[in-house]
């Protein structure tokens, strides 16, 4: 008698299946979507954040400016890949803008020919709060470690290349 008691609508069960079944490759395609867009900029900061974890002081420029190297890694052919950051101790006018209280730059270093060739640059302002920000990501920097940038690049070179 129990069983017979039992209400069941087996229509509304499978119209509300079909009804999602319908809509699931739109609804599969806008979560990906979603979920690229909100993780994106979150594993770029954790990038930048997990390199900068072990900064070592390798020296300052002659401005004052203090020079730190992270995460070197050695590549074939004699060349060497690091995290550069130089933070100014005035925020500093530099050729791609400002101003910039610090540099942070992923560069390949060439040993043998002493060449540093950033691969992606990002330079920090502080807003009004005095909260730190990037104010600007760049790929190419044909002035990077020059004396318009602070003069970094040959200590920063040296210190890459001696690293085994």
């Amino acid at each position: 008698m129990a069983s017979s008691s039992v209400d069941r609508i087996a229509f509304l069960a499978q119209s509300v299946c079909y009804f999602f079944a319908q809509l699931w490759p739109t609804l599969k395609k806008a979560l990906c979507a979603i979920i690229a867009v909100v993780m994106a900029p979150i594993l770029l900061v954790s990038l930048v954040a997990f390199a900068s974890g072990e900064w070592r002081s390798i020296g300052e420029t002659t401005a004052g400016d203090q020079i730190s190297v992270s995460s070197v890694r050695m590549l074939k052919n004699n060349q060497r890949m690091a995290w550069v950051r130089v933070e100014f101790k005035e925020p500093a006018k530099l050729p791609q803008g400002g101003p910039f209280v610090e540099l942070r730059a992923r560069v390949r270093f060439g040993c043998a020919s002493g060449i540093a060739t950033p691969t992606a640059v990002w330079f920090y302002s502080r807003d009004h709060s005095g909260k730190f920000v990037v104010s600007k990501k760049t790929r190419r920097d044909d002035s990077f470690g020059t004396d318009p940038e602070g003069g970094f690049g040959g200590m920063a070179s040296k210190f890459v290349c001696e690293q085994r």
